[in-house]
């Protein structure tokens, strides 16, 4: 058997460039949907702590199915 690897083709290349891209995309996306968590999340805090300053109460609800 002959197996030739060409470690340094364009071909190569390409696919590592290529790797590259789609890995900084998912790394962006990663990074926005963070900060879009993060955003939601401290908007959910001030509105439950606007509640609690007006007079709610946080309470602790078991349910048993």
């Amino acid at each position: 058997m002959n197996f030739s690897f060409g470690f340094n083709s364009a071909k190569q290349k390409d696919h590592v460039k290529e790797s590259a891209k789609i890995l900084s995309e998912a790394v962006e996306s990663y990074k926005k949907a963070i900060q879009e968590g993060a955003a939601q999340y401290n908007e959910h805090r001030k509105k439950a702590e606007e509640q609690v300053n007006r007079g709610a109460r946080l309470t602790r609800h078991r349910i048993n199915l």
